[in-house]
This record gives structure tokens, C-alpha cells and sequence, in this order.
């Protein structure tokens, strides 16, 4: 008579798999899922693919984020990807690296939080795995389904506006936070543990005819940056304190911050990064109030971005 292990890699897998999103809660584009060797998709016209890793100590730390935190976190920012590029989340493939160690109750944990995460943007569970690791870690690839053109971040041009979805720096307030064992500002935290892939605002722009986005995970410097390369073109930035939330400016007055450099410099943030016509923002601010125009589009003028704060630096995860 054998025992079976309560807990192992096989019971984990499980775990995982009963996380999996009902079948009334979305179209189900995995005809076979999480459960056999392999995922069966239903025929996809444009499929987009993206993969995201999230390692502790360098995109998560324990002491900062619960279990379920760390879990629907790794969904949002790799699916982020695919509201950058105006597709619709069909399925999500997780292998988690587990350490010696590791309380099954954390990966768990994880696991929940990937449902839950999963069940909010109506994405499938395609299969997972788990591995003995080194380090607590989770490698993620993701399947879309691309709903018209795909925006490309060379397609910016001389004469646009450049525009962002929402308030930046919050995400980088609520790290810095998290550091200093600051509990006052309580969006900037949310901002840095709940982030929301901007499938919203994804829609809004591509019916709007958007032709270059991208989602802001290395904050605004280091995406402009790479948005100006990528078109050839010199990206004239303009942040002004206004722009700034209200939480981000009484976080950068109690420390004595200097607020426009936080704003271009904040990373994992995840609204979008655009280029429009003035006409076309004016639509797109009609349905999403709290779109900005942040700088403009010029012809190359041998510097790929003007107006830069000082302080200003790309955000990397390192």
C-alpha cells in the first residue's frame, strides 16, 4: 500500500489547474487547458504573444507583497503587453520555480492570486508547471488575439502629440514607500502592488486609430527613449507639476523629491504611451479623462529627447 505525498509538485499542479477561470466568466479559447500535456487554442486570426518573468528580489519581495499580491501582479504585467499592442488576453502559461523550502501555502498563495488575477481580465489558463529553483520565480508567456493593426512604437510622427494614459510616477512613489516604511499614501502603494493593464484604454485608442503605443514598464524616459529611437524622431517632453497626482506630490514635498524628475523616471506603471493627432486626443480625453498630452513629436534633431528633467533616469529591474 503506498501514501500518497500531501504535498508535491503533483499537488501543486492541481492547485494551479482548479485555479483555472470558469467557463461562464469567459469565452473559452483553450479547447483543451491546464490538465493535459499540452493546450488546444481555438483558431486565433492575429495572434500576439508576449513572455514576462518576475524573480524575487528583483521584481517582488515577500516582506512587501503577500503571496496573492506577488501571483495577480505577474498576470497584470505580462498581460500589459497585450493591451499595448490592442490585443484581447486569450491564454496565460505559468511555470513557477519554487526553493527549497518554500511553504506549499505560498505557492498556493500565488496560485489565487493568478486566478483571481485571470478571472478579471478574461484570460485562460493554458497549462503551468512547477520546478525546484534557486530562487522564487515565475515565467509567464501569454497568447492574444490582435484586434485590427497592431500599434508599433516606430510609427511616431513629426506633428503629433505625445500622450499617456494616466499619472505617472505612482508606481515608483509606492516602491519608494515600501523602502522607507511609509504607510500615508496608500494609492501609491496600490499603485505598485495592484497595477491594471490598460485593456480599456487599449480599446478606446485603437477605435480612435492609434498607430504608436506601448505600455510604460521602464517610466518615461526609458520608454520615450525607446518609442524616439524606434521612429526616428526627437521627443520633446513637457511635465509640468499639475500633471502630477495628488498623493505623488505631498509624497515628493515630505521628502523633498523633486516631482518631475519622479514622474519621467517611474517605472513598472503600465498606463500607455502614445502618439496622436490634437483632433484625436480631444476624442480619446472625452472618453478617458485622465489622458495627458506630455510632449510632442519633431523631426530628428540629433537628440532623441528634449526636456528631460535633470534627475530623470530610465527605471531597470536589476
Amino acid at each position: 500500500m503506498t501514501t500518497e505525498k500531501k504535498h508535491g509538485e503533483f499537488s501543486l499542479i492541481e492547485t494551479l489547474v482548479a485555479r483555472r477561470p470558469k467557463p461562464e466568466n469567459l469565452f473559452r479559447a483553450c479547447r483543451v487547458a491546464a490538465g493535459d500535456d499540452a493546450a488546444l487554442l481555438a483558431s486565433l486570426s492575429r495572434p500576439v504573444i508576449t513572455t514576462d518573468t518576475q524573480r524575487e528580489g528583483v521584481h517582488f519581495r515577500r516582506d512587501w507583497q503577500t503571496p496573492f499580491e506577488i501571483g495577480a501582479k505577474a498576470v497584470a504585467v505580462t498581460l500589459s503587453d497585450l493591451a499595448a499592442s490592442f490585443a484581447k488576453p486569450v491564454a496565460l502559461f505559468v511555470n513557477l520555480g519554487i526553493p527549497a523550502g518554500l511553504s506549499d501555502s505560498v505557492a498556493e498563495g500565488i496560485y489565487d492570486g493568478l486566478g483571481a488575477a485571470l478571472e478579471i481580465y478574461g484570460c485562460d489558463l493554458g497549462g503551468g508547471n512547477t520546478s525546484r529553483s534557486s530562487e522564487l520565480s515565475l515565467d509567464l508567456f501569454a497568447v492574444g488575439e490582435g484586434q485590427g493593426e497592431m500599434p508599433l512604437r516606430s510609427e511616431a510622427k513629426a506633428g503629433e502629440l505625445l500622450c499617456v494614459t494616466g499619472p505617472l510616477g505612482m508606481a515608483r512613489g509606492g516602491l519608494r514607500c515600501l523602502e522607507t516604511g511609509e504607510t500615508r499614501f496608500p494609492e501609491l502603494l496600490a499603485a505598485f502592488k495592484n497595477p491594471r493593464p490598460r485593456f480599456d484604454a487599449a480599446e478606446v485608442l485603437q477605435q480612435a486609430g492609434v498607430r504608436c503605443a506601448m505600455d510604460i514598464s521602464d517610466g518615461l524616459a526609458g520608454d520615450a527613449l525607446h518609442m524616439a529611437k524606434a521612429s526616428g524622431v526627437t521627443l520633446e517632453l513637457a511635465l509640468t507639476p499639475e500633471m502630477a497626482h495628488g498623493e505623488l506630490k505631498g509624497w515628493c514635498d515630505a521628502c523633498g523629491e523633486d516631482l518631475r524628475s519622479f514622474m519621467a523616471s517611474g517605472g513598472e506603471e503600465y498606463e500607455l504611451l502614445f502618439t496622436c493627432s490634437a483632433d484625436t486626443l480631444a476624442a480619446i480625453k472625452a472618453v478617458i479623462p485622465t489622458v495627458m498630452c506630455v510632449g510632442r513629436v519633431s523631426a530628428h534633431s540629433g537628440l532623441y529627447l528634449l526636456g528631460l528633467p535633470r534627475e530623470a533616469s530610465s527605471f531597470e529591474h536589476r
